[in-house]
């Protein structure tokens, strides 16, 4: 079993590093693909030609081996041409404000 499998990082995603961090911690370092399109969360809509950076947001998973799991996710970010503002990418998997990111939970709690 590979290790994206084992945490099973959505499709369209990759893990660029695994740390541990200290003795109790894991943290995973996911990435979209290049070729992933970034959904603008101020409009919905997919813009590829406003690209601006990315930012990386930490969320915590479920444990994995006695160890804590932290999962720093890399966010696109966005000048949305509808309004000119700058927009973080929307990833469906990882919702605002969550610690525990959507479909990660879900596996283990039926």
């Amino acid at each position: 079993m590979t290790i994206r499998k084992f945490f099973r990082v959505p499709q369209g995603y990759k893990i660029t590093r695994v740390e541990e961090t200290v003795e109790d911690e894991i943290t995973i370092n996911i990435e979209p693909y290049k070729r992933q399109k970034g959904i603008c969360s101020g409009c919905r809509q997919i813009h590829q030609d406003t690209y601006r950076g990315t930012r990386i947001i930490k969320a915590r998973d479920l444990p994995a081996c006695g160890k804590k799991v932290y999962l720093n996710v890399t966010k696109r970010r966005y000048l949305c041409p509808k309004d000119g503002k700058l927009y973080i990418e929307e990833i469906d998997w990882l919702k605002k404000k969550e610690d525990i990111p959507e479909g990660f939970l879900k596996r283990y709690i039926a």
